[in-house]
């Protein structure tokens, strides 16, 4: 997966490092479909089609071609 900047950029991208740790943390615990998700939401990210922030913790990705804000939420 290529990043949005540079390689020989010395800027750090937290939304692809929190991303990661998502995935991980998802798998470790067996939520696959989670993990899945959020490597999908990331994928899309690094590609340039969608916008990541995180509100109380929670990713939401937002479509840069229309802004419609999607929250990736947990099943209780």
């Amino acid at each position: 997966m290529n990043s949005r900047y540079p390689q020989d950029s010395n800027i750090i991208d937290f939304i692809e490092v929190k991303m990661l740790q998502l995935v991980e943390r998802y798998s470790t615990v067996g939520q696959q479909y989670h993990a899945d998700a959020c490597w999908s939401a990331l994928d899309a990210y690094v590609s340039g089609t969608v916008d990541i922030i995180f509100k109380h913790g929670e990713p939401y990705v937002i479509d840069r071609e229309n802004n419609d804000i999607t929250i990736l939420e947990e099943d209780d």
